[in-house]
């Protein structure tokens, strides 16, 4: 009921105007949050060799600075990404660049990468307890061409890699010119080869994932499971936001193209899945682990239901949020 008014509010507002005041009211109050400390629920989880003490997390997107970090725990997920991360401070997109779709359950976004670097986020991350599995999601600066973008996404992962549990290598946001490109080919065959090289003898060993777009059809997935099996890639996070005209979309209406892609990633592939798009209650969680999702993520059922999102049903058929 406090989250229902406390929406009502931010809703009158623009939706990034409404995020930066969410994020900067819970990260002025963290010590409370740090106070309750983690509220997970559910059975604790096994896969790329670590332990989660749940299978629902925070999705990158809602934290890119990382100023509450794993804190998030303290709304009950088991797990949190933080990012998309650039080695360099950037902008993004010109504003406005988020919008609320109340009847279709969705935002649209086309935020275009903007972070505030690496340092930045280093900095953050030291400041707090490390309560829950922290990834990091990591992109490239928009003016680092694809045949450099390795050098980008290793920087990153060089510099937090102390400080994260795993790691996502992010080439399928739609808001940054050319970046979808490093999904095919040789852009893909030389960015995960450097990375593969780069971390053969890292230790210890930190989990690396890839995250692909939710337009990847079969034949794609195929070749992106090769490369990933051939360079040592520990798993796939399916699926980034839908690509419009406008922008990326997420909520439900990526759900069922999301979980398409599950099922046809457990058909030529035995490497684990991270399941995110469209998931507004723990029911919607349970369909993504039974399409073979190992863990699933969530951001704009969270932003549209708040805890209610851990329930097991959205509420009265046909209600909007």
């Amino acid at each position: 009921m406090i989250y229902q008014l406390l929406r009502r509010l931010l809703f009158t507002l623009d939706p990034e105007v409404a995020h930066d005041l969410t994020i900067g009211f819970l990260s002025a109050t963290k010590f409370l949050l740090r106070a309750v400390g983690p509220r997970v629920k559910g059975q604790k989880v096994k896969v790329f060799g670590m332990e989660f003490p749940g299978h629902l997390g925070l999705a990158a997107g809602l934290d890119k600075d990382a100023r509450l970090g794993s804190i998030w725990s303290a709304f009950g997920f088991g797990f949190v990404e933080v990012g998309s991360v650039t080695p360099r401070p950037q902008k993004g997109n010109p504003k406005p660049r988020l919008f609320r779709l109340p009847r279709e359950k969705a935002l649209l976004n086309r935020m275009g990468f903007n972070s505030s670097g690496v340092r930045a986020v280093r900095e953050n991350l030291l400041k707090d307890p490390h309560f829950v599995p922290l990834g990091i999601n990591v992109g490239k600066n928009r003016d680092t061409p694809n045949d450099e973008a390795h050098n980008d996404y290793i920087f990153v992962i060089e510099k937090l890699y102390d400080l994260g549990d795993y790691f996502v290598i992010n080439v399928s946001s739609p808001n940054t010119e050319g970046l979808r490109n490093l999904q095919f080919g040789e852009n893909l065959e030389r960015l995960l080869g450097e990375v593969y090289r780069w971390r053969r003898w890292k230790r210890p060993r930190k989990p690396l994932l890839l995250k692909l777009a939710p337009e990847l059809e079969i034949e794609a997935l195929e070749k992106v499971a090769k490369a990933c099996e051939k360079n040592d890639i520990d798993g796939v996070i399916l699926t980034n936001t839908l690509k419009v005209k406008e922008g990326g979309l997420s909520g439900k209406p990526l759900f069922e193209i999301s979980t398409r892609r599950l099922k046809e990633w457990r058909e030529i592939s035995s490497l684990p899945m991270v399941g995110v798009g469209g998931v507004f209650s723990h029911r919607d969680a349970e369909v993504k682990l039974n399409a073979g999702a190992s863990l699933v993520q969530i951001l704009t059922g969270f932003v549209y239901r708040g805890l209610e999102v851990f329930n097991g049903r959205e509420g009265p058929k046909g209600k909007r949020p």
